[in-house]
């Protein structure tokens, strides 16, 4: 239980690091009655900001309160730009709008 034993697993809620045919992928996931897998992408940012996405689609939807992902070293540009060009699983959407049709 030293310092300098312990290490990060996971830098951001929600995301995980896989490996997938050689090759590293991050999933990444929301916990809603079950986990709902949000996607799988290159680069840990990116799901990251799939995490914080889904926290927005959710927003007002259900009751529950999440920690969205604080992400250092991109601009908010550059933020923008990948929130907007990042697709949520089908699964997921489709859980979002039956929440709206309420």
């Amino acid at each position: 239980y030293r310092y300098e034993n312990i290490q990060v697993v996971n830098k951001y809620n929600g995301v995980s690091q896989l490996t997938k045919n050689g090759r590293v992928i991050y999933k990444s996931r929301i916990h809603i009655n079950g986990d709902y897998i949000l996607g799988e992408f290159s680069s840990e940012t990116e799901a990251a900001i799939a995490y914080n996405k889904a926290i927005d689609m959710l927003s007002g939807l259900i009751n529950v309160t999440y920690t969205p992902n604080y992400i250092e070293g991109i601009s908010s540009v550059e933020y923008a730009s990948l929130y907007h060009n990042i697709i949520l699983s089908r699964n997921f959407r489709k859980y979002v709008k039956s929440l709206m049709g309420r």
